[in-house]
């Protein structure tokens, strides 16, 4: 295992971002309070630091997306925890620890859409360098790094160390 990132560059990268989205609501010129919505399970610990440190009033919603049995994300995605929180015109930020395929943001963005918001900003901790889906901010670019830590598991386990660490390559 070896670091990829520190805890310190996650620490510095997640806060700067959280202003950027604060000044980035502000200057949208909708009144109403941005809506902050957590992809479970691997963004949590993102998500977590990442509202801290917003500089203006949020809602807070979670919506649990599983795509990944073990290292295998073939299965497709299914919802297992779904949206509470009124969108129908609020900005909308939909934060994940990585867009991989783009199968699972597809899948909330259908259930973020449905629901109206004036706005949606995909945000994400880790973007892989070949990803062909849109992201409008992330903190990280990296390869085809299998990566545990700041959220991100294997097998379930390593989501509680504080660096992001690769395991190896993933296999496409």
């Amino acid at each position: 295992m070896e670091v990829l990132i520190e805890e310190y560059k996650i620490d510095r990268r997640v806060r700067a971002l959280a202003h950027k989205i604060t000044e980035e609501h502000r200057n949208s010129g909708n009144m109403l309070p941005p809506v902050m919505i957590c992809v479970l399970k691997g963004s949590f610990m993102f998500f977590t630091d990442l509202v801290k440190d917003m500089g203006v009033d949020c809602e807070i919603d979670f919506i649990r997306a599983k795509s990944y049995d073990g290292r295998d994300n073939s299965g497709g995605v299914s919802i297992t925890l779904d949206l509470e929180i009124d969108l129908k015109g609020k900005r909308v930020y939909v934060v994940d620890d990585m867009v991989d395929t783009g199968q699972t943001m597809f899948e909330v963005l259908c259930r973020v859409n449905d629901r109206m918001p004036a706005d949606v900003k995909i945000v994400t901790l880790v973007n892989r360098k070949d990803n062909k889906f849109p992201v409008d901010h992330f903190c990280f670019e990296i390869g085809d790094e299998f990566v545990v830590g700041y959220g991100f598991d294997d097998m379930g386990l390593k989501r509680n160390y504080r660096n992001i660490y690769s395991i190896g390559n993933i296999n496409r």
